[in-house]
Formats: C-alpha cells, structure tokens, sequence
C-alpha cells in the first residue's frame, strides 16, 4: 500500500509539474501571437500564465525533494564518520520536516483567510483561494518526501549508511541512486 500512495504522490506532483508548465507556454505563446501579429491581447493570459509557472515550479520543487536534485551542502556529513553522519542527517531532516510544516500551517491558514475575503481574481474570475491552493499542497508533498527520507535515514544500517543512500532517489522507483564507480 505504501508503494502505492508513494506512486499516486509522484505521479500528482510531476502530472501537475508538467500540465502547468505546458499550458503555461501554450497560453504565453498565443499572446505573444495575437498581440503582434493580430494587435490583440488576452487579458487573461498574462495572470493565468504567471499561476500556473507558480504552480509549476512548486510541484517541480516538491518533486525535487523525492529525487534529491536540491541544492544541499552534504561535504561535511560525507567525511564525518558514518554514525555521526546519520545522526546528523536525521537531526537536518527533522528541522527540515519541522520548518516545511510550520509553512503548510501556514498556507493552509491563509487559504482559510483568502476563502473568508472571497476575493477573486479579476482577469480570470476564480477565487484567490484556488491559486493559492498550491502552497499547502506542494508544501505537504516536500513534508511527505522528507517524511520518506527520515524513515530511510532511520533504518538503513550504519555500515550502509551514505549520504546519496538516503537523500536521492531515482525517479522511477524511488530507490537510492546508484553511485558511479
């Protein structure tokens, strides 16, 4: 079950990752289109693709957290040795859960908010809410992943133990990236 939820996890964060930045392109590449060679503008177009290129670029971070691909300064943790660096690790995963969370908090409070000033967005006519949405969501994905992580960093022997074993996991499967040799 736990491969599952981890799948259906993956699949949303890079379904929306890719459909927003898609739609996002396509919508600014029409623009530009009309307003040059038709001397037209969308007035919805400009908003609507600034969302969504927000939208995309939190879903794509959150998908990050799975893969690994954040910047991190793991030069210390890699020459300590491997007990120290676990509990290290753990220690930096549990303030990275913590911080992430207070965050989701956080969005999810001014969801509630922005749904109690029902505004709406005047180019698109859609609640403020909806566009908003993305915070808490990606947000909860980045906890959920270091979530994932903390469990590897727990359970992996100390002999086994690397710094790639536990914070980068290849997209497909979610298993350690393989290291070259």
């Amino acid at each position: 079950m736990f491969a599952k939820v981890d799948k259906c996890i993956s699949l949303l964060s890079t379904t929306l990752m890719m459909v927003c930045m898609s739609v996002a392109t396509i919508v600014a590449f029409v623009n530009v289109v009309m307003r040059y060679l038709f001397a037209s503008s969308l007035t919805w177009a400009g908003p609507l693709t600034e969302y969504l290129f927000i939208w995309s670029a939190l879903f794509g971070a959150a998908y990050g957290f799975k893969i690994g691909m954040h910047i991190g300064v793991n030069a210390i943790i890699q020459n300590l040795p491997a007990r120290l660096a676990k509990g290290l690790l753990i220690v930096n995963i549990i303030i990275m859960i913590g911080f992430l969370s207070t965050l989701t908090k956080w969005g999810i409070d001014f969801i509630q908010f922005s749904i109690n000033l029902q505004q709406i967005d005047i180019d698109l006519r859609i609640p403020f809410w909806t566009i908003y949405l993305c915070v808490p969501l990606s947000l909860a994905i980045m906890v959920y992943e270091l979530l994932v992580k903390l469990y590897r960093a727990v359970t992996i022997p100390v002999d086994s133990f690397t710094y790639d074993a536990v914070m980068k996991a290849s997209a497909e499967d979610g298993e350690p990236v393989k290291e070259f040799e």
